[in-house]
């Protein structure tokens, strides 16, 4: 795999930018090599989530195509994109070239399983599998002329967090900011708020049928630095995805 252009100047925005894309959307375009057509792609929407280490999980069907074209290559894109009116090419998207190959992982299927609850019954009653993508090599677009590759490392800086640390704050989260967790999710029929992730960026929440990112304005850390983001109104929604409780 090729790497990036070490005489190539930083580009420390569009990192940023290429990372809070990776960590707060919630489905894509996977790409894989067909093997019913070889030589030609096959490109399959997908629910996804990310892991600790901040490679994207997703949940396949043995019997889909993208499932058997992996088994065959392995080799893939995920592709991420902004939800937008009007000229969706004004918008970021990131596509990324790694490997994706079935991860038989309990932790990460729990992790998977609060994002989307049906996955449960998914991998246990009709036989979907997870799957980890980690990415090798990124190509981010954030508009006009700012087309630009991006090193695997510089994508995934600032994102892994350990599943302790996550499980502590989730638990922080539920008992000390409750009336806070409930304010995002008031339009969710009763359903309540849950929260589906949580990473150095922002948090994700789980509103009845909908996940809700909340990108933090400052690095998560710990208890202290998450419950000053709360008060400080440090932790806001994608544009047009929800308004502030």
């Amino acid at each position: 795999m090729a790497q990036d252009d070490s005489t190539s100047p930083p580009q420390t925005d569009a990192a940023a930018d290429a990372r809070s894309l990776w960590c707060g959307r919630f489905h894509g375009v996977l790409s894989t090599h067909s093997s019913a057509e070889p030589g030609f792609p096959f490109g399959s929407v997908v629910p996804l989530c990310l892991d600790n280490s901040g490679a994207a999980l997703l949940l396949l069907s043995h019997l889909a195509q993208h499932s058997r074209n992996l088994a065959a290559d392995p080799r893939a894109a995920l592709t991420l994109f902004d939800e937008r009116d009007g000229d969706i090419q004004q918008g970021r998207r990131l596509t990324c070239l790694g490997r994706c190959a079935p991860y038989d992982d309990a932790q990460a299927l729990t992790r998977w399983c609060r994002h989307f609850p049906w996955g449960r019954v998914y991998a246990e009653q009709l036989n979907f599998r997870l799957h980890r993508f980690e990415p090798l090599r990124c190509h981010y677009n954030g508009g006009f002329a700012t087309a630009r590759w991006l090193g695997v490392d510089r994508l995934l800086a600032q994102i892994a967090f350990d599943a302790d640390t996550e499980a502590a704050l989730a638990r922080h989260l539920a008992g000390a900011h409750a009336d806070w967790l409930g304010g995002w999710c008031a339009d969710a029929e009763g359903a309540g708020a849950r929260v589906a992730g949580l990473d150095p960026l922002g948090v994700t929440l789980r509103c009845g049928e909908r996940l809700l990112r909340l990108a933090a304005q400052g690095p998560l850390a710990d208890s202290a630095t998450l419950s000053a983001a709360i008060a400080d109104k440090a932790l806001r929604p994608w544009p047009g995805t929800a308004t502030a409780p």
